[in-house]
């Protein structure tokens, strides 16, 4: 899958805003009561983020069906990828704000929800514009245009001026660059033609530094960018290989595991010298590849089994319209696998991995 002391959020004047009573009183819950850290949190990226809008898209890359979602809301999937909560709801829940994140496409959104955040995010999107296109989904540009259109809903429900204040107070998150790796340059023949893999993580970073730039033109002032990944771990991306002359085995595939780490270097750089020109320290660069790549070393340590399959079906290439109740089955226990399909973690590892940044940089962020 680095940055002020918290603003409070207080009203000096005789009544309260609406946002103000929203953030305490939304039909999702305030994740364990408490004034609210920042007003919002609001999401763009992948399927990593993504709580849904790619239900509302015409694509095959989504998961509004069994088994996805087994563990939350009674079983009903939502459109997130894996069995329960995803990154956004676990965040939201840390802040104070709510225990669940909705989409803004899709979803029948109350005056609540928009004001106290929602995701943008969409399954398959990426950086470059070239991977949102082979898999038919919503570009990073297109999530930014959905964000516009919400500050003029917001506008509406709180006023310009809190509308504003609620945005330069919120906190936004970015998760993009996996499928630009994995499903794009390792799988379609476009970019390699064009780039090799340096210049291309050059690239994907110069792209995901324009696109922190039009967040704070946006209003924007608190934006935690996370980095990539180890994707080659990812079961899906593993390749298998001979181990002796008695079997084989998957391997993490280290050619992408080099990329993730050149990506996240750059995209670090990049964030470090927006903090620079923009004058804004709540920019921050937020690495999840550390974290991810010990777990899956090391899954015991967490109190996991499993870590080089996920729990649906084989586990080794089952995502999206591959892991259904109809041709794939699920493994006994989730919480014992560090990956919910071939691509995607567990509700539990995503819920420790949030856990372990929330402490290393939120303070930092707000």
């Amino acid at each position: 899958m680095e940055h002020g002391s918290v603003k409070l959020l207080l009203l000096v004047v005789f009544c309260v805003s609406p946002w103000q009573v929203a953030a305490t009183t939304t039909a999702n819950g305030t994740g364990g009561g408490g004034r609210p850290r920042v007003p919002a949190v609001l999401v763009f990226g992948d399927s990593i983020v993504d709580t849904g809008n790619n239900n509302a898209v015409l694509t095959l890359t989504r998961s509004n069906f069994r088994p996805y979602g087994k563990d939350l809301n009674g079983g009903e999937p939502t459109g997130r990828f894996s069995n329960g909560r995803i990154p956004p709801d676990f965040l939201a829940s840390r802040l104070g704000l709510k225990d669940l994140v909705p989409a803004y496409l899709g979803t029948d959104l109350t005056d609540g929800d928009l004001l106290t955040g929602v995701s943008f995010a969409s399954a398959g999107s990426g950086y470059d514009p070239l991977t949102s296109t082979l898999v038919a989904v919503l570009p990073m540009q297109e999530q930014l245009n959905m964000f516009a259109e919400y500050k003029e809903k917001l506008a509406g429900i709180a006023g310009e001026a809190a509308a504003a204040r609620i945005v330069s107070e919120s906190l936004f998150l970015v998760c993009a660059g996996s499928d630009d790796i994995a499903n794009n340059y390792y799988l379609a023949p476009v970019r390699p033609l064009q780039f090799d893999i340096s210049s291309y993580v050059d690239f994907l970073a110069n792209l995901a530094s324009d696109f922190v730039k039009q967040l704070h033109r946006q209003g924007a002032r608190r934006i935690a960018v996370l980095g990539m990944p180890p994707i080659g771990c990812v079961p899906s991306q593993r390749r298998s290989v001979a181990v002796d002359a008695a079997g084989g085995g998957r391997e993490c595939d280290a050619a992408q595991n080099r990329a993730a780490r050149l990506f996240n270097a750059k995209l670090e750089q990049e964030i470090g010298c927006l903090r620079e020109t923009l004058q804004l320290q709540s920019i921050g660069y937020v690495d999840i590849y550390g974290v991810l790549d010990d777990m899956i070393a090391d899954p015991g340590k967490y109190g996991f089994d499993v870590s080089t399959r996920g729990c649906c079906g084989t586990g080794e290439f089952e995502v999206t319209l591959l892991c259904n109740q109809l041709t794939a089955t699920t493994c006994a226990d989730d919480r014992k696998f560090v990956f919910w399909d071939s691509f995607h973690p567990t509700e539990r590892a995503y819920s420790i991995m949030v856990d372990y940044l929330y402490q290393r940089y939120v303070d930092k962020l707000l």
